[in-house]
């Protein structure tokens, strides 16, 4: 019945959230985020407990905890606010407040409210326990050990074409095919979702294994699974972000010509919608027509975004069904056409502000990245490392285009944020003959700073 308290916890899940959440609570503080990252892995968004029609997804149990525990412990006072915290903030205030205005009513707001605890909830519980290099790299571990069960489980369902995580509820059992190839998804709400969480973390795997020998067998497992999931989701958006990982991967050699990269893309651009008949975002569609997907669609839905700017640019909208086709529309919500872009959602969900300050948070972490790298000696493999964040970051953001994080991927989104805004924290080591981890937990003797050439 409508309102009444339910829960749908599996045995299973109930197991594994008393035990992950025991982890988040009673273990180290750089340790303390790992559960949460492998709840995303490996567990779909349909177990849940249902109160008063707020829906408690087993990540967001696991995240109150995670707040309570860094203010019960105080760790919460080590937070020092940057430029980026700060924006964030705004960004979790103006998604609720000016989200929740676009057709004001209860329901809404809850919605709203749900969204910001997933972020506010995620991205500070990060900055509190993420405070220093060790910490950082532990993220990344822990990464690539989840990564390998959600490979295999993909996998598995790439043979089978049976997803063996739907008795958890919230995913299909049976896999989806498109073009003859089937669409895995694993515990994630849709393939291109899973696809993502594979392509964005596996420049994050290559950056371990260059940062030190005690890591490389766990990069070098991470990398084929990211590798395993993004190829197993069979989607175009998955492997754009993928390409985007090793384009910028490539860029390392030419991380001093950045400036002139940046500018010679946007004048390409520039030249591009001056010589085209149609939009210039209409190459996301001519790019579809050589690796496959939805293309022309998203070129579309940039299009209609445009056109119907006076909708929505003030506090978004809940009604965009006349945006697309006669009945194309969102099953689960008639009112809505499929937004398969984040951008345009983040307009969507709270108008031209939120949009703004989504948009000015990611090049406020393209530019802590920036200093970070150029503040290292040359050669040193921390500085790799934090260049792959950045590229994990440009992996992020286009595919962005492709999808919206409507699921649990969007605490990855979070974790990397928060994890970015921390770097610029960390003291730069200044000794030619130092490791790139002060606590013994990276690079060994075999790995000094300056001999790193990647």
């Amino acid at each position: 019945m409508e309102g009444q308290d339910t829960a749908s916890f599996s045995p299973i899940a109930l197991l594994l959230v008393v035990v992950l959440g025991y982890l988040v609570w009673s273990s180290p503080r750089r340790y303390a985020v790992c559960p949460v990252l492998v709840m995303v892995g490996i567990v779909p968004m349909g177990q849940q407990l249902n109160v008063l029609g707020l829906h408690f997804y087993l990540f967001r149990i696991l995240l109150l905890l995670g707040m309570v525990r860094v203010y019960v412990r105080g760790e919460f006072a080590a937070l020092k606010w940057t430029k980026i915290d700060r924006y964030f903030a705004w960004w979790v205030v103006v998604s609720v407040i000016f989200g929740s205005l676009s057709k004001p009513s209860v329901a809404l707001f809850i919605n709203r409210l749900g969204d910001a605890f997933n972020a506010a909830g995620c991205y500070y519980f990060v900055r509190c326990v993420v405070v220093d290099l060790d910490d950082i790299i532990i993220s990344v571990r822990a990464l690539a050990w989840v990564s390998v069960p959600v490979a295999i489980l993909m996998l598995i369902e790439k043979v089978t074409a049976h997803n063996y995580l739907s008795v958890f509820g919230g995913v299909p059992e049976l896999t989806s095919v498109r073009d003859g190839s089937l669409r895995c998804q694993g515990a994630f709400r849709h393939p291109i979702l899973a696809g993502c969480f594979g392509a964005t973390q596996f420049p994050l795997f290559v950056a371990l294994w260059f940062y030190g020998r005690p890591h490389r067998m766990l990069a070098l497992v991470g990398c084929l699974a990211a590798l395993a999931i993004t190829v197993a989701a069979s989607s175009s958006g998955a492997l754009i972000g993928l390409m985007a990982a090793f384009l910028g991967l490539g860029l390392w050699k030419f991380r001093t010509k950045m400036r002139m990269i940046r500018w010679a893309v946007v004048l390409t651009i520039v030249a591009l919608a001056m010589v085209m008949k149609q939009p210039v975002w209409y190459l996301i569609s001519d790019l579809s027509g050589l690796i496959g997907g939805g293309g022309w669609h998203r070129s579309f839905l940039i299009g209609q975004a445009v056109k119907y700017f006076n909708e929505w640019w003030l506090f978004g909208t809940t009604y965009t069904a006349h945006w697309g086709p006669a009945g194309e529309v969102i099953a689960a919500d008639p009112n809505m056409m499929d937004i398969t872009n984040h951008y345009i959602m983040e307009g969507v969900k709270g108008g031209i502000l939120k949009l703004g300050l989504f948009v000015a948070i990611i090049v406020l972490c393209f530019k802590a990245i920036g200093r970070s790298v150029r503040a290292e000696p040359p050669g040193a493999p921390v500085a790799f490392l934090y260049w792959a964040f950045g590229v994990s970051l440009f992996a992020h953001c286009l595919s962005f285009i492709s999808i919206t994080y409507f699921d649990q991927l969007i605490i990855i989104w979070f974790w990397l944020l928060a994890t970015i805004c921390q770097i610029p924290a960390i003291p730069v080591t200044e000794e030619a003959g130092s490791e790139a981890a002060p606590s013994g937990e990276g690079a060994s003797q075999d790995n000094p700073r300056f001999e790193f050439q990647p």
